[in-house]
């Protein structure tokens, strides 16, 4: 549960060049604001392997903020949407970590669905203030699945693969 800033570093730096490639890749579904999420996965290691709920926060918040000024999109209302959206489903998925009861693909899940609900749920309250952005939920909510159980294969891939 030690603070190891190297790898720390090491994962903010792939999120960020992930979440800035993301931005360059066209989204296939036209569903505004619409992203892959694939650069969560570092924020699910984090969780996963370090247990450390501190760890997992930098990486949500670095890789947000780095990511978003890479691709030009920091402080629009997309980047609070996506940033509000990574840090609740940061401590979702360190709750679903310590209730012991889910594995990696539930606690990447977990996240994805409370991202999505975060970000439609800012979107309502600041930015739209029509509760009909909630009509983006359930497709979002399926996106977010494909890209949870994408997320969830690369940790377990890169678990086995450091792990002697």
């Amino acid at each position: 549960m030690k603070n190891n800033i190297p790898k720390q570093a090491i994962l903010i730096a792939l999120a960020s060049a992930v979440y800035y490639v993301e931005s360059l890749v066209p989204f296939p579904i036209p569903l505004p604001g619409a992203r892959w999420g694939f650069s969560n996965f570092a924020v699910l290691y984090s969780i996963v392997e370090d247990k450390n709920l501190k760890n997992a926060l930098y990486i949500a918040i670095f890789k947000s903020i780095l990511g978003s000024l890479l691709s030009g999109k920091f402080l629009s209302p997309t980047f609070f949407m996506g940033f509000s959206g990574s840090v609740i489903a940061t401590l979702i998925m360190y709750l679903a970590l310590k209730t012991k009861k889910f594995g990696i693909i539930g606690i990447s899940e977990s996240g994805a669905i409370f991202n999505n609900i975060t970000q439609v749920t800012f979107g309502w309250l600041f930015i739209i203030k029509s509760a009909g952005i909630y009509w983006y939920l359930p497709q979002m909510i399926l996106i977010g699945t494909f890209s949870a159980i994408a997320n969830a294969i690369v940790v377990k891939s890169a678990l086995r693969s450091v792990k002697p």
